[in-house]
């Protein structure tokens, strides 16, 4: 995917080791409405994103959350997934796409959530085919 995204003008910045500090953050900022019981019983430990399955967050879904995040003005994001260290950092990525982001072959196997720099928005993309994907504005 790193790749893939240069190759489209964006600046692409691999952060070592910030995985779980960046799902702290973003599990802070989209779900802290949500109380440590509520998060136990959507099992929100195994995935963030069961705060938008299990509708206690309201979301854009399918393709009203594709739309979203399309039209959304990206000029910093970050790209972290659910169950790796590994924290992208995209930087002139005004051009991002939803296809950049499921093309990748990877996506089947893992979940995706792209943040703006400010943890204004999230775009998330599951591993579930039925699931998602899942928009969601603070």
């Amino acid at each position: 995917m790193k790749d893939a995204l240069k190759k489209k003008g964006m600046f692409v910045k691999k952060l070592a080791n910030q995985g779980e500090f960046f799902r702290k953050r973003w599990e802070n900022e989209f779900a802290s409405a949500l109380s440590a019981s509520q998060k136990k019983k959507i099992y929100m430990d195994q995935f963030l994103w069961h705060a938008f399955s299990y509708e206690k967050l309201p979301c854009l879904q399918g393709e009203q959350a594709i739309q979203a995040f399309e039209q959304q003005i990206k000029n910093d994001c970050y790209l972290l997934f659910e169950h790796d260290e590994r924290v992208l950092q995209l930087s002139k990525c005004k051009h991002l796409t939803s296809a950049d982001l499921s093309g990748n072959a990877n996506m089947y196997l893992e979940d995706l959530y792209v943040v703006d720099e400010d943890f204004t928005w999230t775009y998330v993309i599951t591993h579930e085919s039925s699931c998602g994907p899942y928009f969601y504005r603070t």
